[in-house]
């Protein structure tokens, strides 16, 4: 056995020992929610900025907020696809990785605490661990293109480099996004065994607005460390735009609740059609059907009886008549006093 291969059976022993433990953190309801709470990325390049999806299923008769994701470590971040799950619905939380400060293996906790409607919580650990290589490193360690406007195609590239790979050679790579093209070019080997590529990634003309979050593979002839993953992030602006990205409605104290607006724009007259996620206490002013290029979507929350307390994130979804516009997400929170 190898030495990466005893490392990796060492390092999989121990996880498993860990997670067998059963912690009292956590209610038995708030676990059972998830289909996996411990996740092992293998062998990862220094400097490979690595992720994983935990997916939360609602079995619950009430909905379920997500009410905070908190990392054991900096180099650890989460997200999470809906801040409330209704019944028989999923949301994902992801959990990402930043690998470049270590070496060798990294186990570090998101903890995702969860609050029922009517009023129970629990916080649930969900593990994260990753093997990272001395000899394989990524600069940088993923792909970003920020924001970038439909049509223009943007293009980043990376460089991976590894030390005593006289005869290491990348064979395919593996992606399934429609949005982004790649190629990978080998830019150095010689007689001490240093080689060196460099991965060049672009976003297609015709790649649809919204968010960018993929992630290329990249096989290699290492048994090993077959895999390189470079994870891809980025936002495709369409012609419609609001202002503010987040609209932060601030403390909620009294029963009167709070007030935003929303701008919503486009290079051309359109109409507002639909309004999706009013309820849970959140509601918007109807829109009028009138085509300009501007309009302005009044926001209102006003606590029930028996709301949730604390942060609220809530999301309303905005759909228009601009041909070929996908709909348009907007995010609102508040703060509900006990």
């Amino acid at each position: 056995m190898t030495r990466r291969r005893m490392i990796a059976a060492l390092a999989g022993c121990l996880a498993a020992c860990l997670i067998g433990v059963s912690p009292s953190h956590a209610a038995n309801w708030a676990d059972s929610l998830f289909a996996e709470k411990a996740h092992h990325f293998g062998p990862v390049p220094r400097g490979a900025k690595v992720k994983h999806e935990f997916v939360l299923t609602n079995r619950l008769g009430e909905p379920v907020t997500i009410l905070n994701l908190r990392p054991s470590c900096g180099c650890t971040s989460g997200r999470a696809s809906a801040s409330t799950v209704n019944p028989g619905e999923s949301a994902v939380v992801e959990a990402q990785m930043d690998t470049r400060n270590f070496l060798g293996e990294k186990a570090t906790i998101l903890f995702a605490t969860l609050v029922t409607a009517s009023g129970r919580e629990a916080e649930v650990r969900l593990h994260v661990t990753s093997h990272i290589l001395a000899d394989i490193v990524l600069n940088p360690g993923s792909i970003d293109f920020g924001t970038v406007v439909k049509g223009q195609a943007g293009a980043q590239s990376l460089t991976i480099d590894r030390i005593n790979g006289t005869n290491w050679r990348f064979e395919r790579m593996v992606s399934a996004s429609r949005a982004i093209t790649a190629q990978l070019v080998e830019t150095k080997r010689d007689a001490a065994g240093a080689v060196s590529y460099r991965l060049d990634v672009a976003i297609k003309p015709d790649a649809p607005a919204g968010p960018i979050r993929d992630e290329i593979r990249l096989m290699s002839n290492d048994r090993e460390a077959r895999s390189v993953p470079v994870m891809v992030t980025g936002w495709v602006r369409g012609d419609l735009s609001a202002s503010p990205s987040l609209l932060t409605m601030g403390e909620v104290v009294s029963a009167e609740g709070k007030q935003g607006k929303f701008i919503i724009r486009a290079s051309q007259p359109f109409a507002i059609t639909g309004v999706e996620g009013v309820g849970d206490g959140f509601s918007v002013t109807p829109p009028d059907g009138s085509r300009k290029a501007m309009h302005i979507l009044s926001v209102a929350y006003k606590p029930d009886e028996g709301t949730t307390r604390g942060d609220l994130r809530h999301v309303f979804r905005v759909s228009t008549d601009i041909p070929g516009e996908p709909p348009l997400d907007l995010t609102a929170t508040v703060h509900v006093a006990p």
